[in-house]
């Protein structure tokens, strides 16, 4: 087999696109400098070009940029947030550069540039690597499509077709099952079963493969495995169907988990880390003080409309399920008719009928919400989370859906990973998709991660797009 089929259609190896990377932000960091200073000062600086003081920016820009993890692009993950993360990058450089020159060592670094010209160059040199990635990240998308991944399947979740495809954007599958078995698979274009795992190192010469998917590795024969790890060796990406869904789609394939796997999978840290759950509830503590002060005129304001076009109650009381399955009050403004209920409790809808006029506009920028603030100084919800349910649908949802308690292990939120990434949910194939993601977070929390999820709620909310 050959080496040039390992794999690297998909995008550039990490090596070259991290070596990419850094030598088009140096490039920037040097042309930058330098027409800055011209603009400013109405020369080139020969001093200036190509010394080592714009070695200095530029590795400190680098060092940053690594550390914020804007060298990859494969995930889901690494390319969100890339905006804010780029921003804490170049702030950093910014403030040790200035730290380095002007502060700690002025007497032997010697004259370097303006305050003005450093703080205009970091800017553009923001804009110059943003514009890059956002390029880079485009291209990748673009080749994706035009590659190809093996599956070697002793069995295959009919979801994972639809989220590869429309998720991950790869419009081929090649699929490979048992031998002397047959795979029953719906025809779908795009998708086909090649052949059998005896067909393996054929298929990866003839076709264009991006990388290898198992499905189920503890079923497969020895001879198989120790296959699998000479094509890994010789440089082809291969990946479980866990971690495939983890890694590039950022959600968990619940119905293909199994406890060992969750037993023994790395990460949740969340849940068994004091130290970072007392710096995430002093944070949520913190907030939800500032936030009550500054949309104090907003509650008012609001509660005088629903009172003025809807009457009584103004605010909304539900029972709801929280961490460790302890039920609690949640607020909310009331959106609904007084009388919404009146049949039984059931999943709200995105345009739900029940809905009073200002109800929906105080959904779609998720005014209603706003009470639940309070839920949060008392420590009943943190600011992100999964969302609460009702105790009603808890029932019946831990039922249907494999592993739905384990969203009960961590404190739910006004906001999360699965609102941001699915938005509302009327049913429990909803319910089901929105648990990946709430899985998802709870296996892979981290403050970028949060951070991350909240300037996406900003989004939603300035913009009313509905998640």
């Amino acid at each position: 087999m050959s080496s040039t089929t390992s794999g690297t259609v998909l995008a550039p190896s990490g090596n070259l696109i991290t070596s990419i990377l850094m030598a088009l932000d140096v490039l920037g960091v040097l042309i930058i400098f330098n027409l800055n200073h011209w603009m400013f000062a109405g020369d080139f600086a020969p001093n200036l070009l190509l010394t080592w003081k714009l070695v200095l920016v530029a590795s400190t820009t680098f060092l940053f940029y690594y550390l914020m993890d804007l060298y990859t692009f494969e995930s889901m993950l690494s390319q969100l947030g890339m905006l804010e993360r780029s921003f804490i990058a170049i702030l950093l450089t910014g403030m040790t550069v200035a730290l380095l020159v002007y502060i700690v060592g002025p007497g032997f670094i010697g004259g370097f540039v303006g305050r003005g010209v450093l703080a205009s160059s970091l800017a553009m040199v923001w804009l110059w690597s943003l514009g890059l990635r956002y390029l880079l990240n485009h291209w990748i998308k673009e080749r994706r499509r035009l590659t190809e991944w093996l599956v070697i399947a002793t069995d295959l979740p009919t979801e994972f077709l639809g989220h590869f495809r429309s998720q991950y954007g790869v419009e081929r599958l090649a699929i490979l099952g048992p031998p002397g078995e047959h795979l029953a698979l719906a025809p779908t274009e795009g998708i086909e079963v090649c052949g059998d795992w005896h067909d393996l190192e054929r298929q990866i010469w003839e076709r264009n493969v991006a990388g290898i998917i198992v499905t189920s590795p503890s079923q497969m024969p020895e001879t198989l495995l120790n296959r699998l790890m000479g094509i890994r060796i010789s440089g082809m990406r291969i990946v479980t169907l866990n971690d495939f869904y983890e890694k590039y789609l950022a959600r968990l394939p619940i119905f293909h988990l199994d406890q060992q796997w969750i037993a023994t999978a790395h990460g949740f840290e969340l849940i068994h880390n004091p130290i970072g759950l007392r710096f995430k509830r002093y944070i949520d503590i913190m907030v939800s003080v500032v936030l009550a002060v500054i949309l104090l005129p907003v509650w008012v304001l609001t509660a005088l409309l629903v009172l003025v076009t809807s009457g009584l109650p103004v605010l909304y009381r539900q029972e709801r399920v929280g961490e460790n399955g302890r039920k609690f009050t949640a607020f909310k403004f009331r959106t609904m008719k007084r009388d919404a209920e009146a049949g039984g409790a059931r999943f709200a809808a995105e345009n739900d009928p029940r809905l009073t006029p200002l109800g929906g506009l105080m959904r779609k920028f998720r005014v209603d919400e706003l009470p639940q603030i309070w839920n949060v100084l008392v420590g009943d919800m943190s600011f992100i989370g999964p969302r609460p349910e009702r105790p009603e649908f808890v029932k019946d949802l831990q039922r249907e859906i494999p592993h739905y308690s384990l969203r009960h292990i961590v404190k739910p939120g006004i906001t999360g990973w699965a609102q941001v990434m699915y938005g509302y949910g009327d049913s429990p194939d909803d319910a089901a998709e929105k648990l990946q993601y709430d899985l998802f977070y709870i296996k892979n929390y981290s403050l970028m991660l949060d951070i991350s999820i909240l300037l996406k709620t900003v989004k939603v909310v300035v913009f009313g797009t509905g998640r």
